[in-house]
């Protein structure tokens, strides 16, 4: 009898030792909320290993404009005589991919690469959105040809463009680069949008059960990826896939929610929508 009280006891210490190292897990996770100062909207687009964030906001005279946010301090990103601005991905060496939109309502990328910026179109294109920048360099985006609206991927390597299309697909959107691999979403024949990755010149879809209206907006070096997915109710939340494992994100309190960046330390960066219809930004850490 006085071995099995013995066992019991062990039994519970290690039930509650693993309820305590679940509870404390799940406390490290901490959502922070923050606003570019006076703005309407707020987006962070990307997070940097080192923590820097880069991203879009929306000032009080409804114009749209980039942003870089470093140990706390803000500063607005704005590409010289254009409308609108937004600023898309931070690489590790500190370069930034950003898209802004001329007179004419043409859109642009650029390259933000110690303290100058470049200005780069797709060849006949009637729009370029550049969207990820990856360590060398290498960018991805979206681009819109003259004529009927459609739109392609591309990539701009070492000064060349080749265009990234999923097969079958009406439109498709690559968001970032991580060595031989893209990812981004697609939009099928009715125009419901799927998250794919590229992986040395090799499609795949990347689906998570019971989710629908998956896309995915960022990858980071781990091959985690990152993005939204709406649940049967129609709802977004923010969405992260680790080794094929399908994570929901939920700002607290959101009524939607999307993660846009992971950096490899497991910072996420995203945006949520509380139910005053304002855009937040958000920083997520602790996921690992």
């Amino acid at each position: 009898m006085k071995t099995k009280l013995i066992d019991l006891c062990w039994v519970c210490s290690i039930m509650l030792l693993m309820l305590c190292v679940a509870s404390q897990a799940q406390d490290a996770r901490r959502f922070t909320s923050f606003d570019f100062p006076d703005a309407i909207d707020t987006e962070p687009t990307s997070i940097s290993p080192d923590g820097q964030i880069v991203g879009l906001y929306v000032s009080s005279d409804g114009l749209q404009h980039g942003f870089l946010l470093t140990k706390g301090k803000f500063q607005s990103i704005d590409f010289p005589g254009s409308t609108q601005t937004a600023a898309r991905w931070i690489n590790p060496r500190g370069q930034i991919v950003v898209e802004y939109t001329d007179t004419g309502r043409r859109q642009h990328g650029y390259l933000l690469s110690g303290g100058r910026f470049t200005s780069f179109d797709y060849p006949g294109a009637e729009s370029t959105v550049a969207f990820g920048i990856g360590a060398t360099g290498d960018i991805v985006g979206p681009w819109v040809p003259l004529g009927p609206f459609t739109l392609h991927g591309f990539l701009l390597s070492k000064g060349n463009f080749s265009t990234v299309d999923f097969p079958g697909a009406m439109w498709t959107l690559p968001t970032m680069i991580v060595g031989q691999r893209i990812v981004g979403g697609y939009f099928d024949g009715t125009f419901a949008p799927h998250g794919f990755l590229l992986n040395h010149g090799n499609f795949q879809e990347i689906a998570c059960p019971g989710y629908t209206n998956v896309f995915l907006s960022g990858l980071n070096p781990l091959g985690d990826m990152t993005g939204g997915f709406n649940s049967s109710d129609g709802v977004q939340h923010g969405l992260l896939v680790t080794d094929g494992t399908c994570t929901s994100i939920d700002f607290p309190g959101a009524i939607s929610t999307y993660a846009n960046s992971a950096n490899p330390e497991g910072n996420i960066v995203g945006r949520y929508t509380s139910p005053d219809g304002k855009t937040h930004g958000f920083l997520l850490t602790g996921q690992k």
